[in-house]
């Protein structure tokens, strides 16, 4: 127990080095940079399915894109506002089967969901609120194509036609 007056040193958070992720459908996240990622180039279902994962910490979390549900949050769901890269957004948190924390917008018609599994859940916790808290939504068309070819979107070059 602290008594009146008694000083109490604090045990300094160790700084977490942070890394961030752009991802082709059209958002970006911070998270740290000892997890291992993967993309999950194999889902032919959604824009995006990337997974996050630490060895050292059971659980996971997985940012999502894909077409936007009838409803959401899901009926049946308790859900707080809160936000998501600016946009309104909706807070899950399921308790069964396992403990899992969501939060989802719906933007582009498309559904944004930092998703997570939190058997370690004082580490998940902390890296869903990084990666919320650092959620961007981003604009993909103004990049230059690849050498494949593509359609550039950017302003239109004026061009006179010459006739002799």
């Amino acid at each position: 127990m602290i008594t009146p007056g008694e000083v109490v040193a604090l045990t300094p958070t160790p700084n977490v080095e942070l890394t961030t992720w752009t991802d082709e459908a059209g958002f970006s996240f911070k998270y740290p940079k000892d997890l291992s990622v993967n993309k999950h180039e194999e889902d032919p279902d959604n824009y995006a399915h990337v997974e996050l994962t630490h060895n050292a910490h059971p659980g996971k979390i997985i940012v999502w894109a894909s077409d936007a549900p009838s409803v959401w949050p899901p009926k049946g769901t308790s859900a707080i506002d809160t936000t998501l890269g600016g946009e309104p957004a909706k807070k899950i948190l399921a308790s069964a089967p396992v403990k899992m924390l969501s939060v989802g917008t719906i933007s582009d018609n498309l559904l944004f969901n930092v998703e997570a599994t939190l058997t370690d859940n004082e580490y998940w916790q902390g890296v869903h609120d990084t990666i919320v808290s650092s959620f961007a939504f981003t604009d993909m068309s103004g990049s230059e194509p690849s050498s494949g070819g593509g359609a550039y979107v950017g302003e239109a070059a004026d061009e006179e036609e010459i006739l002799e």
